[in-house]
């Protein structure tokens, strides 16, 4: 009979212990979403350009220069913030951490004292669960707000859907709602397993998030990407809407549209904090005073490319520049400044800062250059040059000298359906140089080809 009980006893004790373990083993799920197993995300899942299973990775600081970078790269000199070279960054006025968990304990204290402006802390990754908050959420935010400190926060987000989205909302919610941010909710974009979701689809999600934060209060809602997602991702029309938080480790950030942050490096270093950190800063639009280009007049050749670059003063002004052309069928213009000639013509190329100072170059598409092909003697005094043809020109040119470098004369002018010409009178056993161009009327303006490469035959 004791045996018996016993036995029976045993298998009771097994069961629940079972069952214990497994209700430990589940996540605390708040508003009933699903639990971590089944969303296949949260601390140790973060899989992206900077994370691989959650842990950070260091893809590389672009450095200017071979050597070790400027000694104050990214502190104030002078007034102004500087970047690796110790040149000024354009229209930063604010410099900022992000931080995390991955942090661990932060001396906040002397972050504060180290001339660090704002953060912008972690909160939790994934849908509304607890299991999801970050770790140094709580202490991270309560230092910032004892001290003084702005900040603002994000959320790494892994959601497919609409649905998802919204519980990833509710999620920053909940930990935001009593909270005194100065600094907007970033929606950190960046995990690999978003890349496989369409532009559109992106796009509402993003609409989704945010506007069910705007429903609970919360409207500076900004997209945290880096310049290759912006520029080839998260082009949808909706991303416009949202102020951008740019992570491009170099050191210039390049991205053309508008930015109100910019993430610099990922091995940061700040009094107060062990290890690496991301350096941040705020870009404000300071008024240019003036700008000039690199060229104020250039000659390319039809199908070739050259990019303009432009010089703003003050040198810490915002950067963005508006490029325009005045005929884009002769010349066209991308938005950063890349100049590509279409035909032959002239064109005229302006760059346009923000608050409506400008800079222009002429721009004049010339025919492609072509090639003597063949030089022979024909007849007894007279030598036959031919050349290759180029599709669109009026006339060709042809050009004669006993010298090499120079005394060029020209000898002909040839119809475009000609691709030959034969000099005559010439005297034996002297070398002759010559020389190949062609002309098209635009406009009852004659616009010249660059020479052929120099050819000689002795006759």
């Amino acid at each position: 009979m004791k045996k018996s009980f016993l036995r029976a006893a045993k298998k009771v004790f097994a069961v629940l212990l079972t069952v214990s373990l497994m209700s430990a083993a589940l996540p605390v799920l708040v508003n009933g979403n699903q639990s971590k197993s089944e969303q296949k995300e949260g601390q140790g899942a973060e899989n992206s350009w900077r994370y691989k299973n959650g842990t950070p990775i260091y893809p590389g600081q672009s450095f200017s220069r071979a050597s070790k970078p400027y000694s104050n790269a990214w502190n104030k000199v002078n007034g102004m913030f500087v970047n690796d070279l110790g040149n000024p960054i354009p229209g930063a006025v604010k410099k900022g951490i992000d931080v995390s968990q991955h942090q661990r304990e932060i001396d906040w204290e002397m972050v504060k004292a180290s001339g660090i402006d704002f953060a912008v802390i972690r909160c939790g990754y994934g849908m509304n669960q607890t299991d999801q908050d970050d770790d140094h959420w709580l202490r991270n935010v309560s230092e910032c707000e004892r001290l003084g400190i702005p900040y603002g926060v994000y959320l790494y987000s892994y959601a497919d859907t609409v649905e998802k989205a919204k519980s990833e909302a509710d999620h920053v919610f909940r930990l935001i709602k009593d909270k005194k941010l100065s600094y907007p909710v970033y929606y950190d974009l960046e995990d690999d397993s978003l890349l496989k979701i369409s532009n559109s689809k992106l796009a509402q999600i993003t609409e989704a998030f945010a506007g069910r934060l705007k429903a609970n209060g919360y409207s500076n809602v900004g997209i945290y990407a880096n310049k290759n997602w912006f520029e080839k991702k998260l082009t949808n029309k909706t991303f416009r809407k949202y102020p951008k938080w740019v992570a491009q480790y170099s050191n210039l950030c390049t991205y053309s549209g508008n930015y109100v942050m910019w993430q610099c490096t990922n091995k940061g270093t700040v009094n107060g904090i062990r290890g690496n950190v991301d350096i941040n800063f705020l870009i404000s639009s300071i008024p240019a005073k003036n700008i000039k280009l690199s060229k104020k007049s250039l000659s390319l050749k039809k199908g070739s490319s050259y990019t303009l670059k432009s010089y703003i003063e003050p040198k810490n002004s915002y950067p963005s520049v508006q490029w325009s052309s005045s005929s884009s069928s002769v010349a066209s213009v991308s938005s950063s400044g890349k100049v590509t000639a279409k035909k032959v013509g002239t064109a005229v190329i302006t760059g346009r800062t923000g608050n409506g100072k400008k800079a222009s170059c002429k721009i004049t598409v010339i025919p492609k250059t072509n090639k003597i092909k063949k030089l022979k003697k024909s007849g007894s005094k007279g030598i036959k040059i031919s050349w290759s043809k180029i599709s669109g020109v009026s006339k060709y040119q042809i050009y004669m000298s006993r010298k090499k470098s120079s005394g060029f004369k020209r000898i002909a002018t040839v119809s475009a359906k000609k691709a030959s010409y034969t000099k005559g009178k010439l005297k034996k056993k002297k070398r002759y140089y010559f020389k190949v161009r062609s002309y098209q009327t635009v406009k009852k303006k004659k616009i010249y080809s660059k020479f052929s490469k120099v050819k000689s035959l002795k006759r």
